[in-house]
């Protein structure tokens, strides 16, 4: 395992490990805004990448490199704004996608959160180490596969 891909795992194992902490002292509405704008960030980077790796735009090797490595850094922001009070029926008043399932299966969103940590981690060390573009594409897939496992179990349509 590299240093950037050991970085970027205890990165995610440290947001992990502080959820409680910022459950205690943040407002559901600052949570719900806070995740919905990092995951925005995830779409962000990862939705060229998509595009190129489904041949709807040219492939950049330059422009790929980064949002790859733009996305394994952000992997691991929106999920300490997922906690308890924040979800569907919660009663905070804000409009929110998040079904109220997650805090009954906190460890298999947490599992989700951390396929999803280590699809984009690979996908950066994968454009490090030079890979070709095919085998780039379906490690994009991998990742969008990740997301929408999330999307599937713990997102209201």
């Amino acid at each position: 395992m590299t240093v950037t891909l050991r970085s970027l795992l205890t990165l995610g194992l440290s947001a992990a490990l502080i959820l409680p902490l910022t459950a205690q002292a943040v407002d559901p509405e600052d949570a719900i805004e806070y995740r919905q704008s990092a995951l925005r960030i995830l779409a962000w980077q990862l939705g060229p990448m998509g595009d190129m790796a489904q041949g709807d735009i040219d492939y950049d090797e330059e422009h790929f490199a980064t949002r790859a490595a733009n996305l394994a850094a952000a992997a691991n922001l929106p999920w300490e704004g997922f906690m308890e009070g924040t979800l569907q029926g919660d009663g905070h008043g804000t409009e929110t996608d998040a079904l109220a399932k997650i805090g009954d299966e906190w460890d298999g969103f947490r599992e989700s959160q951390e396929t999803f940590q280590q699809e984009a981690a690979t996908l950066a060390q994968m454009v490090n180490d030079g890979e070709e573009f095919n085998v780039l594409r379906r490690q994009v897939g991998a990742v969008a596969n990740s997301c929408k496992g999330c999307h599937d179990d713990y997102r209201a349509d």
